[in-house]
């Protein structure tokens, strides 16, 4: 199969989207990156440049479209990037096109413009699936997963635990919140990632920006509306208040900052409790509120593909993934989160048993490879 990419040039789309397809799928596999676009719109130098990188993608289709080297399109692009006119366009060289849409939670609303233009929209939660109803013509439910190449590790190898409890991700006050709960309560974690510190900032930044405001109510506010109510207007307001909000640095915590990418299924591996955090909740100004908009994500599998023990915040999806408490375990309340990370800390034996149930469930059934072929078969039935 012949397959057009196109992406963003975002490692983790290389290492689970690009390697299976090329692995398993392509005999050939032509990338189309773009850069990225949320938050970029009101700079007029760049969408000077996304004019250009649209005319550039609909020129390499149709060039490979007619050297009979084009049998799929598949996408990762929200509407900011990806104009209606390309995508309409791209829809005249009767190639199947796929768009993959990845965060259903937050953003599910940016992809209602060109949406009607794909063959298949591949969601990767359930989450506001049905908003889109409207505009796609297809929604095929494709969940995160892992790809083995990277995130096995033989569980039988890890002798001793370097960490007791660990924490991979970006800052964001409630993941501070609840971190710092388990240091009251004496549980010291290692923390991974950007945002901690004032050495490593967070890449997540936003601002008010006049055009893009312009944009957002001009095409979304009308649909978003009708999907949320008053929660379309509120919760985008919280979430900007929150990420403008500053923290003094964690104490009782062992920060190391943000790892590379190669170094993640050792730390998973190596981790007798591996924390999750489903939800990502906003600072009301004097506490952490929830935003009860929980998502799965992909460090739910990779961190049991590379043998690691996952206490996760329960998320609607989990258990259809995996058998709660026996692959993996979830928590709903922060008591509960340090009331199980106490005991599985103490617990060696039973993490263990987790563990390597979790790293089956995952290699059996949680592949990326098992999500392409579903896509496929949808596909070409």
């Amino acid at each position: 199969m012949h397959i057009l990419a196109v992406l963003p040039p975002d490692r983790w789309m290389e290492i689970n989207l690009i390697d299976p397809l090329r692995q398993h799928y392509c005999d050939t596999l032509h990338i189309f990156h773009y850069p990225g676009g949320m938050g970029q719109l009101g700079s007029v130098d760049w969408r000077r440049n996304r004019r250009k990188l649209n005319q550039e993608l609909l020129s390499t289709a149709r060039t490979l479209r007619t050297t009979g080297r084009l049998d799929l399109i598949f996408f990762v692009v929200y509407d900011d990037f990806l104009l209606v006119e390309t995508a309409r366009q791209l829809q005249q060289l009767n190639i199947p096109m796929v768009n993959y849409h990845v965060d259903m939670a937050f953003q599910w609303y940016r992809v209602i413009r060109t949406a009607p233009y794909f063959d298949v929209l591949a969601v990767a939660q359930m989450t506001n699936a049905d908003h889109l109803k409207p505009y796609a013509r297809h929604i095929h439910w494709m969940p995160m997963a892992a790809n083995p190449r990277y995130y096995f590790r033989d569980h039988h190898r890890t002798a001793t635990y370097q960490h007791a409890v660990s924490f991979v991700g970006s800052f964001n006050p409630y993941r501070r919140a609840l971190l710092a709960d388990c240091v009251s309560h004496g549980i010291t974690p290692v923390i991974y990632g950007r945002g901690w510190t004032s050495a490593a900032p967070s890449p997540y930044t936003f601002s008010w920006d006049a055009y893009k405001l312009y944009h957002d109510l001009r095409y979304y506010a009308v649909p978003r509306w009708r999907a949320e109510g008053v929660e379309s207007v509120l919760g985008p307001i919280r979430r900007k208040r929150a990420r403008q909000s500053s923290f003094e640095l964690m104490d009782g915590v062992d920060l190391r900052g943000p790892c590379e990418d190669q170094a993640l299924p050792d730390i998973f591996a190596e981790s007798q409790v591996n924390l999750g955090f489903s939800d990502t909740g906003w600072h009301s100004g004097t506490e952490i509120q929830k935003s009860h908009n929980l998502q799965c994500r992909l460090r739910d599998f990779e961190v049991p593909m590379a043998g690691g023990f996952y206490l996760v915040q329960e998320a609607p999806d989990h258990a259809e993934y995996f058998r709660i408490g026996e692959e993996i375990v979830t928590w709903t309340e922060p008591g509960e989160l340090i009331e199980k990370a106490r005991y599985f800390m103490h617990h060696p034996h039973v993490t263990d048993r987790v563990r390597r149930a979790g790293q089956r469930r995952v290699l059996e059934h949680h592949t990326w490879k098992h999500r392409f072929d579903t896509l496929f078969n949808q596909i070409h039935s």
